[in-house]
């Protein structure tokens, strides 16, 4: 499964590059973002596999991970093209946020749960 992610990870970075330089409407900046996006998305995936985790806590992050990366694709896609003042920015920073605190939550209970 962790040869999968990567593959896909990488795939999903060289599909949005290949975007990035043929779509004119799709700028460098919002390129960028997203690439951050999907790497650290993938990276997320990939220590999903990594840690001891229960199977439940694993299959259900993993689905919640995609469709919130979906979700910050989305967003990457539509946002201004600058720093300040960036309401998806920022929304995209949240949701990353929100899942690496998230994944530290379910791995620390996941450990305390006997099996």
């Amino acid at each position: 499964m962790k040869k999968t992610i990567l593959l896909l990870g990488g795939l999903a970075l060289i599909v949005n590059v290949l975007f990035g330089l043929l779509l004119s409407k799709y700028s460098y900046f919002n390129m960028g973002v997203n690439c951050g996006v999907i790497a650290l998305n993938t990276a997320l995936l990939f220590c999903l596999y990594q840690f001891n985790m229960r199977d439940a806590f694993r299959i259900t992050l993993s689905f919640l991970f995609v469709i919130v990366g979906l979700i910050e694709l989305i967003l990457g896609c539509f946002m201004q093209q600058h720093l300040q003042d960036n309401a998806c920015l920022i929304a995209i920073l949240i949701l990353l946020f929100a899942e690496i605190s998230l994944f530290a939550i379910v791995n620390i209970l996941s450990n305390k749960i006997k099996k």
